[in-house]
């Protein structure tokens, strides 16, 4: 019986991986190396990541994560989630990179236009490692999703 019941929770845990997105924390998002690098598009050399193949592995991917709201531009939707408060994220010196992501809402899910700065959020989309473009953040959630406000 323990055999069946244990056999049953690995199905459904696997089933919820296949169907779901996984859930990520920042800390899995931390391991980035920098080196300095020619960066064409702004003609100069600049530190660029360098992403762990854990990092990697979740390119492409559908994830979930939790963060806080900080609004970048309320006209076009845009906006990032931060692993700590707007008062402690990277921008102040307390954090890197790496403790960011910049959010493109999916079409037509408006809930996130008027968010409060520092809500605590938890979002799904899709992860994208940004290597290219130095305007945008280097961590992005495409079509992402509110899956619930934690507080």
């Amino acid at each position: 019986m323990k055999k069946i019941v244990f056999i049953f929770c690995l199905i459904l845990g696997g089933l919820q991986t296949i169907n779901g997105q996984r859930p990520i924390n920042w800390e899995a998002l931390a391991n980035v190396q920098w080196k300095n690098a020619y960066v064409k598009v702004l003609d100069g050399y600049y530190a660029v990541p360098s992403f762990s193949s854990g990092i990697e592995s979740i390119n492409d991917h559908e994830i979930s994560i939790r963060g806080y709201y900080v609004p970048i531009n309320m006209e076009t939707n845009m906006f990032a989630l931060s692993k700590t408060p707007s008062n402690m994220c990277f921008f102040c010196g307390t954090g890197g990179m790496e403790t960011v992501m910049e959010i493109v809402v999916k079409a037509g899910h408006n809930d996130l236009k008027r968010m409060q700065t520092d809500k605590f959020l938890e979002l799904k989309g899709t992860f994208v490692i940004n290597r290219d473009d130095p305007y945008h953040l280097m961590y992005q959630l495409v079509d992402a999703e509110l899956v619930k406000v934690v507080r």
